[in-house]
């Protein structure tokens, strides 16, 4: 199946200072690498790399959504002690040119998700 891309003015840049997520009221990760995607018409969302979230609570799930901009997004829920969040992380294993940069960086969303900076 060949997979078509379409072009959309998607900006991705760094983030400033470090970046945290938290999910369920803890943080689970940190980075000072994490990258903003700002798409018209979407939330600013904050792709992580995978190295800088706490290793041992995502669990690849079978969901998939198709992007027309960025191609096929993968799900991971997340699992702590205290807390699940299904399918409440995603990223993009082979993402379409436009936005490679993001490669196989994790993006959180959902009511228990809060992403908050910090200076570094």
């Amino acid at each position: 199946m060949t997979r078509q891309c379409l072009d959309k003015d998607i900006k991705i840049a760094p983030a400033q200072g470090r970046v945290h997520v938290f999910f369920d009221g803890a943080e689970i990760g940190s980075s000072t690498t994490a990258l903003e995607l700002d798409e018209p018409g979407s939330p600013l969302r904050v792709y992580f790399p995978r190295g800088d979230i706490q290793p041992g609570i995502l669990e690849e799930t079978q969901t998939r959504t198709h992007c027309p901009y960025k191609g096929e997004a993968w799900y991971c829920t997340i699992k702590t002690l205290t807390a699940t969040g299904v399918d409440q992380v995603w990223y993009y294993p082979d993402p379409c040119p436009l936005v490679a940069p993001i490669a196989d960086m994790l993006a959180f969303w959902g009511d228990r998700i809060e992403i908050r900076y910090s200076k570094v």
